[in-house]
């Protein structure tokens, strides 16, 4: 917890995103995907630096992404988008939220 001022600001530390919609199809955020696993972006939870910078890794709604491999203890996160393979760091891959095929 964060304190500022008097009131206390309660700050997860990671975001569990486990939504299960009427469609059948999971919704979870990249860094909680399996290698080779893939699905489409959903949702970047983030500011406009963020969204600006993946955006320019070709990261944006829509757009279809494969896990490939990560690290462990929160080590980077490698995607495959297209053709392209890019690697993002922890806090990045948790903040784009994917819906899984």
């Amino acid at each position: 917890m964060r304190f500022r001022g008097r009131h206390r600001i309660f700050k997860p530390r990671h975001p569990v995103f486990a939504g299960h919609p009427a469609d059948g199809k999971m919704q979870i955020a990249v860094y909680q995907m399996q290698p080779g696993q893939s699905g489409r972006v959903i949702q970047i939870l983030g500011g406009p630096l963020l969204i600006n910078r993946l955006h320019s890794l070709g990261i944006r709604p829509g757009v279809r992404i494969t896990k490939v491999s990560a690290m462990f203890m929160r080590g980077p996160v490698t995607l495959q988008i297209g053709r392209a393979q890019v690697a993002i760091g922890f806090g990045m891959a948790r903040k784009i939220l994917v819906e899984v095929e």
